[in-house]
């Protein structure tokens, strides 16, 4: 008769073969024979785990592990099964058990990384994944948690590197091939992230996270009935706030803010404090129009400590718009050029409360914003502040102000510099033809930009339209769109002349029309009065709303909306159209005063 030793061999090996029922015959009768055998329980507790049994796996190695406290092996084990159970918090936990019995062990780091990084400690489990490459350079698992780490730690280049390592060691990978989905994602490379979640999906087709990544990639590809059905599936194989918070992103992603509302509000139930979750439900209020509803909600950005922007924290208390007669009021630019330009309108009102203003904001804005009426003192961000009774974002101000969409502040608000504007009239020219000034691209770190720029192709429609002189307003990244193209006579590049908004303001001045992507030139144009075309993608920034062509924010605004993600083309040619019967409706163009 074999020893209990000898029969565990025995079922070992037929667990290793696969001949999974055999080997668990073997270990119970094993248990019967010794019910204190922690290898037994162990190996059994792996095998239920392996079979789909998770729970019962659990209890299992529970019960080997207080039978061999010391046992590494067996801590290493429940932690994995832990892990695969969601219970990451007790899974690290575990892992940090099994590394003090055995510091050296790879297998438990890499196994660690995971765990941190589903509990949001990105830099600690990037540092437990290279442990693990320290001890095994080859260890495939820990090059793709390492991946992953990086990833969280918003570094997809990195990620995408580790990830395709990790997959030359181990095709089979299925968490490689979504991490490196995820990391090409990341980097706007969506037609390449596409087949490496493809992979992920078909060596396991249960992995309802990699079902989620590519619902969500799906989504901004514009493939929004295989979205849904996606979302569907990793619903069905794993319900959480997070997949609704994703889904609904996904939904604002297809202009439904309304069914977004819906799953942000779900996923609030189990995460009522979640800060960025409040944000991005208030986004769907604002662009469905719900002002009322959206301002307190988007107040929640300021706590959210997620976020790369820096939000400013003053020991004095936030305006919020009761009785501010007599005292000294900051109002501070907190995100980018658009919001400061769009937001800014409300300073003056502010002073015309009895406030004395003091408003600070990006450097290059100061000299654009100095002569705001009502404003004491303009300063650029980074300069000392005086003393100050109460502080506001800018952003805020609405709220304060209970703006609506059917009373929000009147524009034109801002007035360009004269002696530029004259300045500039000379530079720019009289004649006959229509003068338009032209941007096609945003800020390419704003995650959003690959699908609200159009790029100078996009608009290349509008370059063609006679009796029209174009002049280039790009500045930035996006001026790299003129290299090598073929432009017609009437476009000027008054780009790499432009120092500040300033000129921007006095050129545009001088202009019958500005058209512009969704960037700061749009509402700079809006904020002076001038005649502004945008152009916008299927599903716009909030303050665009939905189906309409016309603006609350900007009265002299139209607006040119996508129909369908992607296809800029068709909005341009709608643009030149538009231009053409501008042109012919103005006939011979008089200068503008």
């Amino acid at each position: 008769m074999a020893t209990i030793h000898e029969a565990l061999l025995i079922a070992l090996d037929h667990h290793r073969a696969g001949r999974l029922n055999d080997a668990a015959t073997i270990y119970r009768r094993v248990l019967e024979a010794d019910s204190g055998q922690p290898d037994a329980w162990q190996f059994l507790g792996v095998l239920h785990a392996q079979s789909g049994r998770a729970a019962t796996g659990r209890a299992m190695l529970h019960r080997a592990a207080a039978l061999r406290p010391d046992g590494a092996g067996t801590h290493s084990n429940l932690a994995g099964v832990l892990q695969t159970l969601g219970e990451s918090a007790a899974a690290e936990a575990s892992y940090r058990r099994t590394l003090r019995l055995a510091p050296t062990l790879a297998d438990a780091h890499a196994g660690r990384a995971s765990a941190l990084r589903a509990l949001s400690r990105a830099d600690m489990a990037r540092d437990s994944a290279i442990r693990a490459l320290a001890l095994e350079p080859a260890h495939g698992e820990a090059l793709a948690n390492a991946a992953d780490a990086l990833l969280a730690c918003h570094q997809p280049d990195a990620a995408e590197a580790a990830a395709r390592r990790a997959l030359r060691m181990r095709p089979d990978l299925t968490a490689a091939w979504m991490t490196l989905g995820s990391a090409l994602t990341m980097a706007d490379r969506w037609e390449e992230a596409a087949p490496a979640y493809r992979t992920a999906l078909a060596l396991d087709p249960r992995y309802g996270e990699a079902w989620e990544n590519w619902a969500a990639l799906l989504a901004k590809l514009g493939r929004f009935d295989e979205s849904l059905a996606g979302f569907d599936r990793a619903e069905a194989l794993r319900p959480s706030p997070l997949l609704w918070v994703t889904r609904g992103i996904a939904k604002m992603a297809m202009a439904r803010p309304a069914e977004a509302l819906a799953d942000f509000d779900r996923a609030l139930e189990s995460r009522p404090d979640d800060s960025g979750l409040r944000w991005n439900r208030g986004f769907a209020r604002l662009l469905i129009g719900d002002y009322a509803g959206a301002w307190p909600e988007v107040e929640h950005r300021r706590a959210d400590t997620r976020t790369e922007l820096p939000w400013r924290s003053f020991p004095q208390p936030t305006w919020g718009g009761e009785d501010v007669a007599g005292r000294t009021l900051l109002l501070y630019a907190e995100q980018g050029f658009g919001d400061t330009l769009q937001f800014v309108r409300y300073a003056p009102l502010a002073a015309a409360r009895g406030a004395r203003v003091l408003l600070e904001v990006q450097p290059q804005l100061v000299r654009l914003l100095s002569g705001l009426p009502g404003v004491e003192r303009v300063f650029g961000r980074g300069e000392p502040l005086p003393d100050f009774d109460l502080e506001c974002p800018l952003m805020s101000l609405p709220r304060a102000f209970a703006t609506e969409p059917d009373s929000v502040p009147a524009a034109p608000y801002l007035r360009p510099d004269p002696a530029l504007v004259r300045r500039w009239r000379d530079r720019i020219g009289d004649g006959e033809a229509l003068k338009v000034g032209l941007v096609w691209a945003g800020n390419p770190r704003f995650p959003g930009d690959r699908l609200r720029s159009p790029r100078l192709e996009g608009m290349r429609a509008v370059l063609d339209v006679p009796g029209v002189r174009v002049f280039g307003l790009q500045a930035g990244p996006g001026r790299a769109d003129l290299e090598g193209a073929d432009l017609p006579p009437g476009f000027t590049d008054l780009g790499p002349e432009l120092t500040d908004f300033t000129d921007t303001a006095a050129i545009m001045a001088n202009l019958d029309l500005v058209i512009s992507s969704c960037t700061a030139p749009a509402h700079l144009a809006g904020a002076l009065g001038v005649p502004l075309w945008v152009v916008l993608p299927f599903s716009p920034d909030w303050r665009w709303l939905l189906d309409r062509e016309d603006s609350p924010w900007y009265p002299t605004a139209r607006l040119f909306r996508q129909t369908r993600v992607g296809d800029w083309a068709s909005v341009g040619r709608r643009v030149a159209d538009a231009l053409r019967r501008l042109r012919a409706e103005r006939g011979a163009c008089p200068s503008p005063p």
